[in-house]
């Protein structure tokens, strides 16, 4: 049985937060301002947090980073820098004016490649560049051919190096299975 009592004088009401919903006719949840009554069901966040929120989960946050170059990291070691001009839900890019970077020791070489996809299951690491300490390197900028030149000297030394390895321990009666016989991932 309901009784009428006068305003006031009732039970007292639980302290509702800024932004909280209120139960409509029929249970529905509504809120002020809000176009769809079931915009906050569903245990989901809220308009006020949303708004408060500055960040987005995933590669949506790099939104903010496009038309910024950016150094990015592939899984086979390659460094490519450019503009990210694109970018999905799988983190696929698209660079501009992208310049493969190779380093070895202290020199460093660029190749123009222009423009570049690169599939998001292929990126390491990705990063802004500061433009106005990029110039502040301690690296010897050198021409294409001198750092493909140095590389290949490099490679060379160490598959040497690596054949006298696996000839030490053959030699001691211990096998190591040959790289190109392994999965790459």
């Amino acid at each position: 049985m309901r009784t009428n009592s006068p305003p006031g004088t009732g039970p007292p009401l639980s302290p509702r937060p800024a932004g909280a919903c209120a139960s409509g006719p029929g249970g529905e949840r509504a809120r002020a301002g809000s176009a769809s009554p079931r915009a906050d069901a569903g245990g989901g966040a809220s308009a006020a947090s949303a708004e408060k929120m500055n960040y987005m989960p995933g590669t949506a946050s790099l939104i903010q980073d496009i038309d910024k170059k950016h150094l990015v990291l592939l899984r086979d070691g390659r460094t490519l820098i450019g503009y990210l001009r694109s970018i999905d839900q799988f983190a696929n890019l698209v660079l501009h004016q992208t310049v493969e970077r190779i380093h070895v020791g202290k020199k460093y070489g660029d190749i123009p490649r222009g423009i570049f996809v690169v599939r998001g299951e292929n990126v390491v690491l990705l990063g802004e560049i500061d433009l106005e300490k990029e110039s502040d390197t301690p690296l010897q900028q050198v021409s294409i051919e001198e750092i493909l030149e140095v590389q290949r000297v490099e490679q060379q030394t160490k598959q040497e190096s690596d054949k006298l390895k696996m000839q030490a321990l053959k030699e001691r009666g211990l096998s190591v299975p040959r790289a190109d016989t392994l999965d790459e991932y």
